[in-house]
């Protein structure tokens, strides 16, 4: 058998072909659920694309004091890089991140906070105190078309 006539055949470029189709299809979808520390060290974790991240999320919700959804308002589809601003009582900006997914959940310590939510040239806030024992959720709504928005 002529082994170099093999290799440039269409036979090996189907067998390349399936091969690399196979893969994709068993390759696990990629994640973006993120566990992080914010620069005062209160625990996060943000993302919740697709079905199987948003319920691993939602598993550990009682873990954190403020969970923070961003969604368009006409659809109710789950946005993501939505920019999400925390700011203290004392006017001190605490938190800022761009998110990768519609859900941003953050253990933040006892206070009173602004939560601010930006996507585009909108932008949204809303006040929330934080007591002993408390899991407060906030849902920012855009004026936006389809379910992600393009990044910039």
């Amino acid at each position: 058998m002529n082994h170099r006539a093999f290799s440039s055949s269409p036979g090996k470029r189907l067998v390349t072909l399936l091969a690399a189709v196979a893969s994709i299809l068993v390759a696990p979808p990629a994640s973006a659920m993120t566990h992080g520390k914010s620069a005062q060290g209160w625990t996060f974790l943000e993302g919740g694309v697709g079905a199987t991240e948003t319920e691993s999320m939602e598993s550990e919700r009682s873990n954190y004091s403020l969970w923070i959804m961003t969604a368009a308002r006409t659809s109710g589809a789950h946005l993501s890089d939505a920019e999400v601003t925390i700011v203290n009582d004392k006017g001190e900006q605490v938190f800022e991140r761009r998110l990768d997914g519609p859900w941003l959940m953050i253990d933040l310590p006892l206070g009173r906070y602004e939560v601010r939510a930006r996507t585009g040239e909108q932008a949204q806030s809303r006040i929330t105190t934080i007591h002993p024992g408390d899991h407060h959720q906030i849902v920012f709504y855009f004026n936006v078309e389809g379910g992600v928005l393009p990044k910039p």
